[in-house]
């Protein structure tokens, strides 16, 4: 693992508890500062998604495509051609077709 170094500037009484808490854990100070950054990361990444697909799945809006759907996924067909062929076709909008799909929301 490579490893890089940060300098921050903290404020002493932040400095202090860090240390103190290093102490107690009977750590060094920088493994135990890079233990609670990367906890710090890993809480905010669950609170705060990175996606679109992750913002929805954690509000309960999109679960996973049933294996039948999955199943009529043809390779190389765009979302635009979709909707031109639905469009032409004058039947239910993709909209309603994927309502219709989900079935009662939570």
């Amino acid at each position: 693992m490579s490893l890089d170094t940060m300098t921050v500037h903290i404020p002493r009484e932040i400095y202090q508890r860090v240390a103190r808490q290093a102490r107690q854990m009977d750590k060094a100070l920088d493994e135990w500062t890079r233990e609670l950054i990367e906890t710090a990361l890993l809480a905010r990444e669950r609170v705060h998604p990175q996606t679109t697909a992750e913002v929805l799945q954690a509000a309960g809006r999109v679960r996973p495509l049933s294996e039948s759907l999955r199943h009529k996924i043809i390779p190389g067909v765009t979302l635009d051609e979709v909707r031109a062929a639905l469009t032409q076709a004058a039947g239910p909008s993709l909209s309603e077709i994927i309502s219709e799909q989900r079935g009662p929301t939570l």
